[in-house]
């Protein structure tokens, strides 16, 4: 038997993908405790609009994150890869 899909949320037929917003962001995106976004009253449609939603939520998660992080590269490790300017002054500075 399967598990429980991760991130859906089931409320009266009706599906949707759900991200709970850590307490240290939670006053950068409306003092939300959790992000829902309605992907409809079919499952099977609802699993595969789920990747997506969850994909956009986590993005709003990230720059509520990069607004509190601090400035400097150095200091904290982001959650997006590097670009290729910052990859090379870090590995300059070692």
């Amino acid at each position: 038997m399967a598990g429980k899909v991760r991130h859906l949320l089931n409320r009266d037929g009706r599906y949707f993908a759900r991200l709970v917003v850590p307490k240290k962001l939670r006053r950068h995106l409306d003092d939300k405790t959790e992000l829902r976004t309605p992907l409809g009253p079919d499952y099977k449609n609802a699993l595969r609009l789920l990747p997506g939603a969850v994909a956009e939520l986590q993005h709003k998660i990230a720059q509520a994150e990069r607004k509190v992080m601090p400035k400097t590269i150095s200091d904290a490790v982001a959650r997006y890869p590097l670009r290729h300017t910052e990859i090379a002054a870090l590995h300059y500075r070692t």
